[in-house]
């Protein structure tokens, strides 16, 4: 049961650094500096969570396994929808990890895994003001282009 609970942790810690990637790439775009600093914070906030996971993998003594990153997304709207599609699910995870971990007894890897949901939560919320920022601005563009 352990080994579910590591390879759980192992998974976030790779759909983190897919999220901080994605964000951190797409707030380097030609964006306004507050869309641009509100996407660095959440790649931010996306880091802090999988260090999070590495401290508990560490003292579980398992390491992340690497995977690659997908390549970039050129649309902000689409990386947005993407990057709030990935944060939705890892806050689910989450919830599902911290409830394995109580039932383990390890109530620090819970406690952490209930952190990142919240934090998942959070960062959701924010993406999907964002997005929906972006969709209606998409729209005004086209609009005024026809």
């Amino acid at each position: 049961m352990n080994g579910r609970l590591t390879e759980g942790l192992s998974f976030e810690w790779r759909a983190e650094r897919h999220v901080e990637e994605l964000l951190a790439r797409l707030a380097e775009e030609d964006l306004a500096p507050e869309q641009a600093a509100r996407l660095a914070e959440l790649a931010a906030s996306a880091r802090a969570r999988r260090t999070r996971l590495e401290r508990r993998l560490q003292a579980l003594r398992a390491t992340p396994r690497l995977a690659p990153v997908p390549h970039p997304i050129d649309r902000v709207d689409e990386a947005l929808e993407v990057a709030l599609a990935l944060t939705r699910a890892a806050a689910d995870r989450y919830a599902a990890l911290a409830e394995l971990s109580r039932r383990l007894a390890d109530p620090e890897s819970a406690f952490s895994c209930e952190l990142n949901r919240i934090a998942a939560e959070e960062a959701a919320i924010l993406l999907d003001g964002m997005l929906a920022a972006a969709v209606d601005e998409t729209l005004h563009r086209d609009v005024a282009l026809a």
